[in-house]
């Protein structure tokens, strides 16, 4: 990165987190003991205490089925804390603030592929909670206090689970493309407000999770019937570029 600024990312301890502190190595990575973001108190007192100057927020309750079974939680985490950290960060003149939206926000009715302007209608809470908040923080956006919503669909490795979708599909990308495509859109000075951080193609639950583990099991979409999920989940940019998974080089030490 080549401009100086103190840059503050919410759960940056998880795997996303890890990826980022490979490419922004002294941004501030505060641990949900350090700030939690259900805490408004806890909020103001790091944030005016380290006075960031760029927030980087992906601290989410990301479960799709808890969201489902504790709406209360899912709110408070994805609606209300949202809400909290971007008034408080605009109080204490951050200059820039980033939101790491999930594609669940859109419908996947059909095989349409969505881009920065087409019309989210999620198809379930989690999905809801992360647009509400998306709405929230978008009018906030100033010229003084600049804020982006970064649309993308990542997971990480190694693959979690003993079977893959063989009909869902996504532009996936490794959790280090979506950090390297946020330190570009801060490098760059882009002004819009809205950007999809995608991969070049589409690629399949399985096809994916063989690309790091050959004994992975297929299944389908019939083989799994709650909470409701999408077929297809591929997003294209209409105002940044695309990433190419295989050249990822992926290493989750």
């Amino acid at each position: 990165m080549t401009i100086k600024n103190t840059i503050l990312i919410t759960w940056g301890t998880g795997r996303l987190g890890k990826a980022f502190k490979k490419i922004l190595p002294n941004a501030l990575y505060p641990s949900r003991n350090d700030m939690d973001i259900t805490n408004t108190h806890v909020v103001e007192s790091y944030i005016k205490l380290h006075k960031p100057d760029i927030v980087i927020h992906l601290a989410a309750l990301a479960s799709i089925p808890k969201c489902e079974e504790n709406k209360t939680l899912a709110w408070n985490t994805n609606v209300l804390a949202t809400r909290n950290l971007v008034k408080i960060s605009k109080k204490y003149w951050v200059k820039k603030f980033i939101y790491l939206q999930s594609a669940c926000i859109f419908s996947w009715e059909d095989d349409f592929m969505y881009d920065e302007d087409s019309i989210p209608a999620p198809k379930h809470y989690y999905g809801l909670t992360k647009l509400v908040a998306e709405e929230i923080i978008k009018s906030y956006n100033s010229d003084i206090f600049q804020t982006i919503i970064a649309r993308t669909n990542f997971t990480t490795m190694p693959w979690e689970y003993p079977k893959a979708f063989t009909d869902r599909y996504w532009t996936y990308l490794f959790a280090q493309w979506v950090a390297k495509g946020i330190e570009e859109i801060i490098d760059s000075n882009t002004t819009f407000p809205i950007i999809h951080i995608c991969g070049e193609r589409e690629i399949s639950m399985y096809e994916y999770a063989q690309l790091w583990w050959s004994d992975i099991k297929p299944m389908t979409l019939a083989d799994y019937d709650w909470p409701a999920l999408t077929r297809n989940m591929s997003l294209l940019t209409k105002y940044w570029h695309t990433y190419k998974i295989e050249d990822s080089n992926y290493n989750d030490n």
